[in-house]
């Protein structure tokens, strides 16, 4: 009994599995995986090296195909499907014409009405349609035909659309005999993030999206993936960070290959490491490893940053971004002396029943979630207007805050603000909208 979503699942699978030869690998149809080796075939000792241990381990996991190499997605899949003789086929290079002359109509992927209206014609080979004027097919059989022949002969380009993001920096380690040892893990690793160091030092850059696949002899793929609040190329904390995660990779019978893969990089200078006396400030210094041991582990999306903002509203000042986000490069005008704030701001500011005796005076006493302060000391009033330039402004009656600092018997120390300023004193609304530490 036929299981297609199943079935899908599986070719997935198999594509994933074969990004060993490349990161460029996409399902093809139901029945077929597609695989960009360009730039990569010569790591296997070239094409036909390629070929053969593709078969080989296809062969170990029993699953039957062909295999066939060409220049363009086109003749590859047809000469896979329709050629004769033993598989691998490998076409040499800029001869996609010759090898499909023979081939049937089918093999350039289309569909059953338009090859059967084809062959009703006499078409019957892809050499039958080779030399005839593009205009006529046409018109007599639709663009597709036109389409398919250009692209299969290597006269219109095709872009192959990856499994997923293709990286921009991979490295690869292979083993004579599968590892299951944890510390065998571990040491793979690190020979992989000391290969790959060099090349982002060379090139002035630093990891940002780090993926390491460990793939195992059943085909199936372990991955741990990683990300940076800044550029990285620090070796020491990048295997750091792979090390914490480890323990949730599963060798089953064995891991055959490990490939580490840049899918985000940006540039990073070099920096000073540290001198005798002197203290270092590179990226091993400072909050970015926390930053990027918290994120790995919590999420990016829960860590998170203030950034400033050109306001003088308090809480349009600055907002909270995702930690891993790049740093805004909009200038924002340095801030004019102010009186001290609280560090943290109460989100929305909370009201408060607040007693005072002159318009302008502050609170002697006030009551904040059910406990009452007396007022001893106070300074103030800061007062801070709307931004009526801004479309999201507060309403009319809080348009203007007088904001006062005041302390209570115990020396607690509160930012609270009186809005309504122009409703009358009927109107009038405290509220505390932080707490000084």
């Amino acid at each position: 009994m036929a299981e297609p979503a199943k079935d899908a699942a599986a070719l997935r699978r198999l594509a994933e599995w074969c990004s060993r030869y490349s990161p460029w690998t996409a399902p093809d149809r139901v029945d077929g995986i597609r695989i960009e080796i360009t730039g990569s075939a010569h790591l296997w000792g070239g094409e036909e090296a390629l070929a053969a241990d593709l078969a080989t381990r296809l062969d170990r996991r029993h699953i039957a195909g062909r295999i066939a190499i060409a220049d363009t997605l086109g003749a590859a899949w047809a000469m896979a499907r329709f050629a004769e003789g033993k598989s691998p086929v490998i076409l040499l290079p800029g001869d996609c014409r010759n090898p499909l002359i023979p081939l049937p109509v089918e093999a350039l992927r289309l569909d059953p009405p338009t090859t059967q209206g084809l062959r009703r014609v006499g078409l019957k080979r892809v050499g039958d349609l080779s030399g005839m004027p593009r205009d006529a097919l046409t018109r007599r059989f639709g663009e597709m035909v036109v389409r398919r022949l250009d692209q299969a002969q290597g006269d219109l380009p095709e872009p192959l659309s990856p499994l997923g993001e293709a990286p921009t920096r991979r490295v690869r380690l292979s083993f004579a005999e599968p590892i299951v040892d944890p510390a065998d893990l571990l040491r793979a690793t690190e020979r992989l993030v000391e290969d790959l160091v060099p090349r982002l030092a060379q090139e002035g850059i630093g990891a940002r999206h780090l993926d390491l696949a460990f793939h195992r002899v059943d085909g199936r793929v372990e991955r741990i993936r990683l990300g940076t609040a800044r550029p990285s190329r620090d070796p020491r904390h990048l295997v750091a960070l792979f090390k914490e995660r480890l323990d949730t990779v599963d060798p089953g019978l064995g891991i055959e290959d490990v490939i580490l893969a840049a899918f985000a990089v940006e540039p990073l200078p070099p920096e000073q490491i540290g001198l005798a006396g002197h203290t270092p400030t590179n990226e091993t210094n400072g909050i970015a490893p926390l930053l990027d041991r918290l994120g790995n582990r919590l999420g990016f999306a829960a860590v998170s940053r203030l950034e400033p903002r050109a306001s003088h509203i308090p809480e349009r000042s600055s907002v909270r971004v995702p930690v891993a986000s790049a740093h805004s490069h909009a200038s924002v005008a340095p801030a004019p002396d102010k009186p001290p704030r609280p560090i943290r701001l109460f989100e929305p500011p909370e009201p408060v029943e607040a007693f005072w005796l002159l318009p302008d005076d502050p609170p002697f006493r006030f009551a904040w979630r059910r406990r009452r302060h007396r007022v001893t000391r106070a300074d103030g009033p800061e007062r801070i207007a709307d931004e009526w330039w801004r479309p999201e402004g507060p309403g009319a009656g809080d348009a203007i805050r007088d904001y006062y600092r005041v302390e209570d018997e115990e020396g607690r120390r509160f930012w609270l603000f009186r809005a309504g300023f122009h409703g009358g004193d009927q109107s009038l609304r405290w509220f505390v909208h932080g707490v000084f530490s």
